[in-house]
Order: C-alpha cells, then sequence, then structure tokens
C-alpha cells in the first residue's frame, strides 16, 4: 500500500526489510536441506562444507553488511540439482514460499 500512495519508507523499515532479506535467505536455505533428508535426495559431496556455514548464520545487526561469504555458497546451493528438485518438491515438506 505505502509503494501505491507513494509513500516512502524511513531508515529503520529499510534496515528491518534489509535484514529479514537476509534471515529468509539463509533460514529458508536451511530449510530446504534438512527436508531434503526426507526426500532422500543427497547434497554432492562437494557441497557438504556450506552446511554448517548456513545452519550457523547470523542475524544481521542494524548497519551490518550483508556477509559476503555467504554469497557464493547460497548461489551455488540455489544452483544444485538436487536442490532444485527439492524446492520442486516443496509441497512434501510443506516448505514456505520465501
Amino acid at each position: 500500500m505505502r509503494l501505491i500512495h507513494r509513500l516512502p519508507f524511513d531508515a529503520r523499515e529499510i534496515e528491518g526489510y534489509r535484514q529479514l532479506v537476509f534471515n529468509n535467505l539463509t533460514r529458508g536455505m536451511q530449510s530446504l536441506l534438512e527436508s531434503m533428508e526426507d526426500m532422500d535426495l543427497k547434497l554432492s559431496e562437494s557441497l557438504q562444507d556450506y552446511i554448517e556455514l548456513i545452519e550457523n548464520a547470523p542475524d544481521l545487526r542494524d548497519g551490518d553488511p550483508f556477509p559476503m561469504s555467504f554469497y557464493e555458497p547460497l548461489k551455488t546451493l540455489w544452483a544444485d540439482e538436487r536442490v532444485q528438485q527439492a524446492w520442486i518438491r516443496g509441497n512434501e515438506a510443506a516448505l514456505p514460499e520465501k
């Protein structure tokens, strides 16, 4: 509604949404990886190191930059064929559409 009525977001709201986006990316990937076990989909051996990084993702604090150490792992995991299969089958695990 704010966009429709051309009401700008204040700095606090923008910061909150920025933190929420990072949280959704990391927690969403964590849920997807966890659901793969139930679907008998195994993550490639070369991607196993990313699991611990995603599981231990910090919450961003006000002003913290997006941790670039997450960029390549999230991008690589999302491109993985088995992760995509799990996403397609997400209704089996009731995965949220984030």
